[in-house]
């Protein structure tokens, strides 16, 4: 029942979202389907088919690459943590990477479909579940309002402006929230502004409705409250203008998170392998993708050096020089435990070493056939975290003027990796403001998990590679430049004239 369910969402998505409907069986009709409108009327049947919209996050569909790894290549590769060894073929493997953002060879495509899929799915059980069924069903209905909201937020930082800029007026997506709509449906896109505003919206009913904690590979109210202190500092300005309204509202949500206790900073060499276990043990996890031997973490093939197995197509990547001079700064930084020191033919010059990141290539999986050429491993895919949570609310206590508060904060991130606290001595001697400390712990922190792109240019902050590699000698992309967002899938305006294309 679970496949069943799942693919009758998949398809049906593709039908209504992506303009997949000649490779689907013309049959299937979803909306009417006996057993789609009898399961989501009892409480087994709604937990199936939220089983199934988690499902949607880590499986391939359609034709389209996992959301996992789309979501991963379109946020991360734009940052300045990864270092391209290699030529990357085909080029959606860097694309994004050298802010090309082409229509045709990007993720986007694969990304904005398999979305709306978990945007669908959602409407369908949010829809079917009544005020008042009891807390089972309020749990039910509450996770599909967090991963709705998931699927919104990570869609308007991809295709809509910071939402600093022209104050969050500038187009971004459709909203689409019901489930009674037709192959008819043809919606604009709404503003930066008012999808936040929904996001915030459902994070709100969230936390409201769940009341039991599943594990992190399941929403919970932490979880919506963690997410919602993220939604507010990226709302909460630059340092030239900050917005005290929503970085107030981030430290609210931060400390509601923190002070639930029900998760833990890992300390010492529980934290040097947090990476390196089953993600359900990891206590510091409070949202994390599931994967396992169906559905498979392919993270890591971007990541992990393949070229000993004759592939030189994987492994492209590596942590990026500079970033590799700011972890060094601190000899013990337990960090450094995130990355292993490898020899690569592939790379041009006399020095081969390369520094190859281990955060995502946990137990790889063997494919039938016995050799090895997978990259693949049983990861979870971290979305949110305890120390996020901490650097979320220093942030904002920086833009705040709270310094002092902003210390503590970011301080309990930074000692527990084993650097040194900073003082307000050391930051004037080493010429840094309180902010910019805590971006650079953010950057030391929570590298390869898909924020540094997004943290620089809500800032105002351009992203610079000082270093050359396979692709280019240099990059410097201004928070302006219009490349900082994706183009839309040509196809869906193909599908949707009312759909207006980012410049």
């Amino acid at each position: 029942m679970n496949k069943y369910i799942q693919s009758i969402y998949i398809c049906f998505a593709a039908i209504l979202l992506s303009g997949c409907g000649k490779a689907i069986n013309e049959n299937i009709r979803p909306s009417n389907d006996k057993a789609d409108t009898e399961l989501l009327t009892n409480l087994d049947g709604v937990t199936v088919a939220t089983n199934g919209n988690y499902a949607l996050m880590v499986t391939s569909a359609a034709g389209d690459t996992q959301y996992a790894l789309s979501w991963y290549n379109l946020s991360e590769l734009k940052g300045n943590n990864l270092y391209a060894t290699s030529e990357a073929y085909p080029q959606t493997r860097s694309d994004s990477y050298t802010y090309t953002n082409s229509p045709s060879q990007s993720m986007t495509t694969s990304f904005w479909r398999s979305s709306y899929r978990i945007v669908f799915g959602t409407n369908k059980v949010i829809d079917a579940i009544s005020e008042g069924q009891g807390a089972a069903f309020d749990q039910i209905k509450g996770e599909n309002y967090f991963l709705r909201a998931m699927a919104y937020f990570n869609l308007v930082r991809v295709y809509g402006r910071p939402y600093d800029q022209n104050n969050g007026t500038g187009l971004a997506i459709p909203l689409s929230l019901s489930s009674a709509v037709d192959k008819d449906y043809k919606p604009k896109r709404n503003t930066v502004k008012e999808v936040y505003a929904s996001i915030i919206s459902d994070l709100e009913k969230a936390a409201a409705l769940m009341t039991q904690t599943r594990g992190n590979y399941y929403a919970s109210k932490e979880a919506a409250w963690a997410l919602l202190s993220r939604v507010y500092l990226y709302m909460g300005g630059t340092a030239a203008a900050p917005q005290n309204e929503f970085n107030t509202k981030a430290v609210e949500y931060a400390d509601k998170v923190i002070a639930a206790n029900k998760y833990s900073l890992l300390q010492g060499a529980a934290y040097s392998n947090s990476f390196a276990m089953d993600g359900k043990s990891n206590k510091e996890l409070i949202f994390s993708f599931r994967h396992d031997d169906v559905n498979g973490n392919k993270i890591n093939e971007f990541l992990i050096l393949r070229d000993v197995f004759g592939n030189p197509y994987q492994g492209e990547y590596a942590a990026s020089p500079d970033y590799m001079a700011i972890l060094n700064e601190n000899a013990a930084d337990l960090r450094k435990n995130f990355i292993t020191v490898e020899n690569d033919k592939r790379i041009v010059g006399t020095n081969k070493s390369r520094n190859s990141v281990n955060k995502f290539n946990f137990q790889q999986i063997a494919p039938p056939g016995g050799f090895d050429f997978s990259s693949q491993t049983r990861s979870a895919t971290p979305y949110l975290r305890l120390a996020e949570v901490y650097l979320n609310k220093a942030e904002a206590l920086a833009k705040l003027g709270n310094n002092s508060d902003a210390l503590i904060a970011v301080n309990v991130i930074r000692t527990r990796a084993n650097a040194p606290a900073w003082t307000v001595a050391t930051m004037a001697l080493a010429g840094k403001t309180m902010l910019e400390v805590v971006l650079n712990e953010r950057r030391l922190e929570l590298a390869w998990e898909g924020h540094s792109s997004f943290d620089n240019f809500r800032n105002g902050l351009p992203v610079i590679r000082n270093y050359s590699d396979y692709s280019a000698a240099s990059l410097n992309v201004a928070a302006t430049d219009k490349r900082v967002v994706y183009p839309l899938p040509p196809i869906e305006i193909q599908l949707n004239p009312n759909l207006e294309q980012n410049p």
